[in-house]
């Protein structure tokens, strides 16, 4: 593992002026506190270079197992999650936030949510962060970070009878939430608009979405998983509604990302340019798969590698997240 931690700064300063990601931010709980409990350490994963650093914070003891943790600008925030007691496992309200500009401070509590949850799904979009799910008894709130405090969010109908699949997805150019949802017949798709405070089905039979998904422009990109040795991608325009083919171009086609196990994110570095990481239990390391996809002049995808796409950081983790930007 590298000592590098200067190269935590690129990804703000990419965020800022709106250019590509290099890096990504990931919890690990390998290692254990002086007690021997698992601890929950926060480190950087730079792309270009394939360095990951040193710890750059530790979440303190009274943030709960499980928690769902949020990147909002220069903020981080774990959100909800469980503790054992007596047996019994609680989910608890609890919000902390890290400073990334700030590390020395640590994570320090704020306002907690209204309703307790566990593994929530959560986003954040414009200076909000919206929390679905995890709770019997709210669909969904909202946390307004200027103003520290937290309000319920509207219910769709169909959120009485039907999961929500994981994760949400941010829409940004339209002010809107993709949420897909699922139930013993049926899968749909919704659009959350937080400007309008409104809930609009985009497709009520919508079979495809995965842990990997991700959406530029009109296009939405989900990685479906066939077998374990057979996958593809399953692109959706979501303006015309419809299902647009995907072709691997020649040099590609030998390096489809059939082994990424299934819940690798997929984000979108800037661009055309697309990055799904994992950790690879048997090779002891991050493997991550830069490529690009995009749209060609004859209503399809095309997809390609970029030069020297493939690439490992070595890593021995047991349980790593990585955090969505």
């Amino acid at each position: 593992m590298s000592g590098n931690t200067r190269n935590c700064s690129s990804y703000f300063d990419a965020r800022q002026r709106d250019g590509e990601i290099k890096g990504l931010f990931f919890l690990d709980k390998t290692q254990r506190d002086t007690e021997g409990k698992r601890r929950t350490d926060l480190h950087f994963l730079d792309l270009e270079r394939g360095e990951i650093s040193d710890v750059l914070s530790t979440t303190p003891p009274d943030v709960p197992l499980g928690p769902t943790v949020v990147i909002c600008a220069n903020h981080a925030y774990a959100i909800g999650g469980m503790i054992l007691r007596g047996g019994i496992c609680r989910c608890l309200n609890h919000v902390f936030r890290f400073d990334f500009k700030h590390a020395e401070r640590g994570w320090r509590k704020v306002t907690s949510m209204l309703y307790p949850r566990g593994l929530p799904e959560a986003l954040a979009a414009q200076g909000k962060i919206y929390v679905f799910k995890g709770s019997r008894h709210c669909f969904g709130e909202v946390y307004d970070i200027s103003g520290d405090c937290w309000v319920p969010l509207c219910i769709p109908s169909i959120a009485e009878y039907s999961g929500v699949s994981r994760p949400v997805l941010l829409d940004s150019s339209r002010s809107r939430i993709l949420v897909h949802f699922f139930g013993d017949r049926y899968r749909s798709l919704y659009a959350y608009y937080y400007n309008d405070k409104s809930w609009v089905c985009l497709d009520p039979k919508f079979p495809y979405w995965s842990p990997t998904v991700g959406i530029v422009g009109n296009v939405l990109y989900v990685f479906h998983e066939i077998s374990d040795e057979i996958c593809s991608w399953k692109a959706y325009d979501v303006q015309d509604k419809k299902w647009l083919p995907v072709k691997w171009l020649t040099e590609f086609s030998l390096h489809q990302p059939v082994t990424a196990p299934v819940g690798a994110p997929l984000i979108h570095l800037g661009n055309d340019k697309w990055c799904m990481v994992w950790h690879s239990i048997t090779l002891n390391c991050f493997e991550y798969l830069i490529f690009r996809m995009w749209r060609n002049g004859h209503g399809g995808i095309y997809a390609a590698a970029v030069d020297g796409y493939r690439t490992s950081a070595s890593f021995g983790s047991v349980n790593p997240t990585i955090l969505m930007p």
